[in-house]
């Protein structure tokens, strides 16, 4: 066989795959209502149009079927066949689903067919509000597995009115839980106005959605408020990883200018008591600048939409807790090296100045016991004078 016929083969065996494969399509479909279902009470429809093109010279493959499946209850499945524009009688089904065979949709491709389909049923009773399927369409090989492509799957929200206020309970709760986060900012001299708006809109859109008749607009509320919430969460701890940033520079940057104090105002460099203040802060300095680089990996992530930027910020917060918590223990210690440094002058000299200081009072006590002896022994002569003359 000459290359070319190879090449001839291949190609057209490539070709009559693509035909063979090709599957279904499903358009003009139209869904009512628009909007969510109530769980056991609303009525809903879906109607669409299901297109079949070439499969190897036939209309469809006589060893596949059609699958439409439904979670509404009580469904009820209305179809036709139209065969080059005309549209055979219809036929009416009942259940969640039903399967049209190859025997019935495989015609010469020279033929132009379509299935008409119309569905009716009741919005299936549910224990909490969640996506249900209102329809399903897909091609089903001869092992029943899906045809690659040829799946087209409709949901709607089935709303169950008893949840609702449940639902609201648990956002609230988990709205009133950022009240104390928030006010402990606002005392930090964090600028919380934005997520002061953010409290108040979800606040309000949970009183309206306890206290709403209309279902669906109440889930539509709860829905809103739950998602400001999250945002609201999201802000709370990027926040908070600033105060924590900002407390820990506070601490540790006091800390520095009292070392340079005593290096410098006080001569303590190579003062023994100045080194673990010193080893202390530089803990708290580099457990800061973890803090930092944590915060700017996670404004990155956050430019990005990244869902890890959150815990990177709670990271941040965390390491700059450490950092503040460390920097406020060495500044106390500073502090109070501070103070005594201030209260004897001769105390930044350390041991010597001990030393000396201790030297200064010995001799002022002698001193002052020999005033005392000198004094005595001058009133006693005087005294013993004035005796003689009286």
């Amino acid at each position: 066989m000459s290359r070319s016929l190879q090449f001839t083969g291949i190609l057209c065996g490539i070709i009559c795959l693509v035909c063979i494969t090709s599957a279904i399509s499903v358009g003009n479909i139209a869904i009512n209502p628009s909007g969510d279902l109530i769980s056991g009470v609303t009525r809903a429809s879906a109607s669409f149009i299901v297109n079949f093109p070439s499969s190897g010279g036939y209309t469809f493959d006589n060893d596949h079927t059609i699958q439409m499946d439904t979670e509404l209850d009580d469904a009820v499945w209305t179809y036709s066949i139209l065969l080059d524009g005309i549209e055979n009688p219809s036929k009416s089904e009942a259940g969640p689903n039903i399967r049209l065979s190859g025997w019935e949709l495989s015609y010469p491709s020279n033929r132009e067919i379509s299935l008409k389909v119309k569905l009716e049923g009741t919005a299936p009773d549910v224990n909490v509000s969640k996506e249900q399927i209102l329809v399903r369409v897909r091609e089903l090989d001869n092992r029943n597995a899906v045809v690659s492509g040829s799946e087209v799957t409709k949901t709607k929200m089935v709303l169950n009115p008893e949840t609702i206020g449940d639902s609201a309970a648990a956002e609230s709760a988990t709205l009133n839980a950022l009240r104390p986060r928030i006010d402990q900012l606002a005392a930090g001299g964090i600028d919380i106005s934005s997520a002061e708006t953010k409290y108040g809109q979800a606040g309000a859109l949970l009183q309206s959605a306890e206290t709403n008749s209309d279902v669906a607009r109440a889930q539509f509320e709860l829905t809103q408020a739950a998602s400001i919430i999250d945002q609201l969460e999201s802000e709370v701890v990027v926040l908070e990883a600033q105060k924590a940033i900002a407390d820990a520079e506070s601490s540790i940057g006091e800390t520095e200018d009292l070392i340079t104090y005593f290096k410098v105002n006080k001569s303590m460099s190579s003062d023994a008591r100045l080194m673990p203040i010193l080893s202390k802060w530089e803990i708290a300095a580099d457990r800061l600048t973890a803090a930092k680089d944590l915060n700017a990996e996670a404004k990155k992530l956050s430019a990005d939409n990244d869902p890890d930027a959150i815990e990177k910020f709670e990271e941040a917060a965390r390491k700059a807790g450490e950092a503040a918590a460390k920097g406020d223990e060495v500044l106390a210690e500073a502090q109070a090296l501070k103070e005594k440094v201030d209260a004897n002058p001769l105390a930044a000299l350390g041991g010597i100045g001990g030393a000396i200081s201790g030297s200064i009072v010995t001799i002022l006590i002698i001193v002052g016991v020999v005033v005392l002896v000198v004094i005595g022994f001058i009133l006693f002569k005087r005294r013993r004078r004035w005796d003689e003359l009286g």
